[in-house]
């Protein structure tokens, strides 16, 4: 095969609902605003990917700032690892972090997208894994113990998750065990119970708070305290039998080493999107083997399961769909266990009705 050259690359914005919205304690996010990048090479093979920008406000930053650096790589061979290293070195300056970094990604996992459509290989064996399935937990979106209990039982019965994972932050304590005892008595015994804080406490209140959820048999406790605060997430990981899970918001590569090196999670969930696509989690991926530390995935299901097939030490691929809607066809969970499609690249086949139903002029 010879090298691929980049002829464009064309970005789309799409604002979709989120369905059914997303709670924590913070907010409701009703609304998928998600980047798409599509980067056209001379030769044929056509790579494409998404990045989702949380907010509405951030949607038409995001855009503009993927199609400027995009707009950069037109002529250059696709050669996702030195492209990687050229668009870090560049926005050093700026700081290779936040909208960069999400800019950067998509346009990373684009560029491995056109790679294995040419080899006609999926990602996975592309980069040499196989399309074995992978144990998913259900990322469940509702809140609190009726709604919670109702999502997890329904969830567990239709894919047959031996996991689910669900939001916590209320007033009181005791809300809190009330909705894992609510979890725990729909799914049963056999059904791992994991929790996320999103970065809501307090150094005194995750302990607390820590301390009384694994008396409940919780499988893990998620975020408990914000990402910058490494030192107190090692301490209170420390204080608790049960593992202490965090990862999702470290941005590149960088700031999951200063995590590992001071022992702040007991787990780790990176983001491929925060840790600068393919390229960035593979980097990434070689840090938590080396340290042996557990990895699971965070959202972006389509890429994230090529990535953990791949993975020495892969425990939980995350399954919380945000683009599916918007896809020809869904990735597949079946028993439990997530199915890698077996088509070439990242598997992703856009439907295109779905895209201009929901364009957004940004």
């Amino acid at each position: 095969m010879g090298a691929l050259t980049i002829r464009n690359v064309t970005v789309h914005a799409v604002d979709a609902p989120m369905d059914p919205p997303l709670r924590n304690s913070l907010n409701v996010i009703t609304r998928a605003p998600l980047v798409i990048a599509e980067i056209q090479t001379e030769q044929g093979p056509r790579g494409t990917a998404y990045a989702f920008a949380y907010a509405p406000q951030a949607l038409g930053p995001l855009a503009a700032l993927t199609r400027n650096i995009g707009e950069g790589l037109v002529g250059r061979e696709v050669a996702p690892q030195g492209i990687w290293d050229w668009l870090q070195n560049g926005n050093r300056l700026i700081g290779a972090e936040g909208l960069v970094q999400m800019a950067i990604s998509v346009l990373d996992m684009a560029l491995w997208d056109a790679l294995g459509k040419q080899a006609g290989l999926p990602l996975a064996r592309l980069l040499g894994g196989d399309l074995s399935p992978l144990p998913a937990y259900g990322s469940l979106r509702g809140w609190g113990p009726a709604m919670l209990a109702e999502e997890a039982g329904r969830t567990v019965a239709d894919l047959g998750l031996r996991a689910v994972k669900f939001k916590l932050g209320a007033a009181r304590l005791e809300d809190d065990i009330a909705t894992i005892r609510a979890v725990r008595e729909a799914v049963g015994d056999s059904v791992e119970i994991l929790v996320d804080y999103n970065q809501g406490l307090d150094r005194p209140e995750a302990l607390r708070r820590g301390l009384a959820i694994q008396a409940e048999g919780v499988r893990w406790l998620e975020e408990p305290l914000h990402v910058t605060d490494d030192e107190g997430l090692a301490w209170l990981s420390s204080q608790l039998e049960m593992p202490v899970q965090g990862g999702e918001n470290w941005w590149g590569v960088t700031g999951m080493a200063r995590s590992l090196a001071l022992r702040a999670t007991d787990l780790c969930m990176p983001d491929v999107m925060k840790m600068g696509g393919v390229t960035g989690f593979l980097r990434g991926m070689a840090l938590a083997g080396a340290q042996r530390v557990p990895l699971s995935s965070h959202i972006f299901i389509e890429a994230s399961a090529h990535l953990l097939s791949v993975s020495p030490n892969r425990h939980y691929l995350e399954h919380l769909d945000i683009a599916g809607a918007l896809l020809r066809e869904r990735l597949h969970v079946k028993d439990g266990m997530a199915l890698i499609p077996d088509r070439p690249g990242l598997g992703m086949q856009w439907d295109e009705s779905a895209l201009r139903h929901h364009a957004a002029n940004a």
